[in-house]
């Protein structure tokens, strides 16, 4: 039969998220857009004793921060949750039939996780929006307490969100060992299994099946939000004038 590439349907939960994250990001857009005119011609962007010691012109980029950090984190890892939610499929399975197995349970329950993540920063951005806003109005040293005190709160959630994705995925059930879908003894590779998350030889943990092209595009996607993403970010931020 011909196989065809499929999504499988994503959660309610996922949803919800999806539809957090785009209705987050058109109201950050829309607050800076609406407030730009308004700002000074110059943005503090360091203190010295509680008073500004460096500036910033005012641009439309460098406003627009907090929503190109939100659009980048909505694009890398939005992508890994449509990979994780994609697999091939022979023709005239339905979609419902896609999510029947323990395998593509894990991709559901990690995509879900994924896309809850993301809402979170995104939100935190959007906090930061405001924060940069009230710094750059008001000429105070900061972005303030609350700030801190969200972004801990986001890495508690953070983890909250990993932990029950874990617990909900479980163990998986071990397979028979077939050596020729083993290569170096630990890596998984099988064109012809539709899994993307398949049970490790010892089946304790879940790894990913790198006979699907999918696997080295989620591993490369990870790497650029991991490395890449926050370095340019940095290097954005520190630009003075």
């Amino acid at each position: 039969m011909v196989k065809l590439l499929r999504s499988i349907p994503a959660t309610r939960a996922t949803q919800a998220a999806m539809a957090g994250i785009v209705f987050v990001l058109v109201a950050t857009t829309t607050y800076l857009a609406a407030l730009y005119p308004s700002l000074p011609d110059l943005l503090p962007v360091r203190f010295a004793n509680g008073l500004p010691s460096r500036w910033q012109f005012t641009t439309p980029i460098r406003v627009l921060s907090p929503v190109f950090v939100q659009v980048a984190m909505t694009l890398t890892l939005g992508a890994i949750g449509a990979l994780l939610l994609s697999r091939p499929a022979h023709r005239g399975q339905s979609a419902d039939g896609l999510r029947d197995s323990p395998e593509q349970r894990a991709a559901l329950v990690t995509a879900e996780a994924v896309m809850q993540i993301t809402l979170v920063w995104v939100l935190f951005q959007g906090y930061a929006a405001w924060a940069l806003v009230r710094m750059w109005t008001s000429g105070r040293d900061g972005l303030g307490f609350p700030y801190y005190a969200l972004q801990a709160l986001g890495i508690v959630a953070t983890v909250g969100i990993a932990a029950r994705a874990h617990r909900r995925v479980g163990r998986p059930e071990p397979r028979p060992f077939v050596p020729e879908h083993w290569r170096f003894g630990h890596l998984y590779k099988n064109a012809e299994d539709p899994a993307l998350f398949v049970p490790t030889r010892d089946g304790r943990r879940w790894t990913l099946n790198f006979g699907r092209p999918v696997a080295a595009a989620l591993l490369g996607i990870t790497l650029l939000v991991g490395v890449l993403g926050p370095t340019l970010i940095l290097m954005l931020m520190l630009r003075g004038t």
